[in-house]
């Protein structure tokens, strides 16, 4: 899979499936690994469970203490505004209709409730997922993830913790600046997959690290770019009719309250290389 098509697959990713594309990739092998020899970890020690609704707080800790996958991807730093970066993290919408007025993508997502969403990847795989905590400095999400192969001879059925982690600094000219990075624990639920578990985990550990990693990309990557082109930015998203008005609204003000004195007012274009994203100004 390309560099491209790996981001797309994330645009779930920050939507549907930042945790649908992780549940993806441990998918592409055809089987799955269990956690062999690995530390199980205290749901304590990573979330506040006692902050969490009560529904959702017996799940979390089991998806987190007996996952089958677990990756941290790196912390990126990049240049943003704290409510911005936060207001883009809570409205999926909004870099899902951004990114999808870049390049084609076959991505689908509604919002179905306050914190509760629906999609699915065009390519077999479904996911409902829900933010169960949301903070400044961290926010909880648990999807429950399908995948139903071309065929109909393979089904894998998942649920999945997705963290990110934030933090606000300034540079030193006194620019405000967020680092992230995101966190991801897979349970496989589906039946049978432990038969390949120990040849197949190397592999797919190693695409699981690079979707993480991508994963956190991506939200910088749709920050950065709408501190670039705000006029893009307002412009797509006022076009949105499936965006609730107030969100529209909030954001367009949030992006010329933190346009940059060099902002350009084009749009940018994504080339599509094989290995590679770039941008220019039109």
């Amino acid at each position: 899979m390309s560099r491209n098509s790996r981001r797309m697959n994330w645009v779930a990713g920050v939507a549907t499936g930042l945790v649908a594309a992780a549940a993806i990739a441990c998918t592409s092998s055809g089987s799955l690994a269990a956690g062999l020899g690995s530390r199980r970890i205290d749901p304590a020690e990573v979330v506040p469970l006692d902050r969490l609704p009560a529904e959702s707080r017996d799940q979390v800790a089991e998806i987190i203490r007996d996952a089958t996958f677990h990756r941290q991807g790196e912390p990126d730093t990049f240049p943003c505004d704290g409510n911005l970066y936060l207001h883009l993290v809570n409205e999926p919408l909004l870099p899902l209709n951004l990114w999808k007025n870049l390049a084609d993508s076959p991505v689908q997502l509604r919002k179905v409730a306050p914190n509760r969403y629906e999609g699915s990847d065009g390519s077999g795989s479904t996911a409902v997922w829900e933010f169960v905590y949301r903070s400044a400095r961290l926010h909880v999400m648990v999807a429950y993830f399908n995948y139903v192969s071309p065929r109909g001879n393979a089904r894998i059925e998942a649920r999945i913790v997705l963290l990110v982690h934030a933090d606000y600094v300034r540079d030193r000219s006194g620019e405000p600046m967020v680092r992230h990075d995101v966190e991801a624990f897979v349970k496989v639920d589906s039946k049978g997959w432990k038969t390949l578990a120990r040849t197949v985990r190397p592999v797919i550990e190693k695409v699981l690290e690079d979707q993480v990693r991508e994963a956190g990309y991506f939200i910088s990557l749709m920050s950065r770019l709408v501190i670039t082109y705000p006029n893009w930015a307002c412009q797509v998203v006022g076009a949105r009719t499936d965006i609730d008005p107030a969100i529209r609204k909030r954001f367009q003000e949030m992006v010329q309250k933190n346009r940059k004195p060099g902002a350009s007012s084009g749009r940018p274009v994504v080339m599509h290389e094989e290995t590679a994203m770039g941008e220019r100004r039109r």
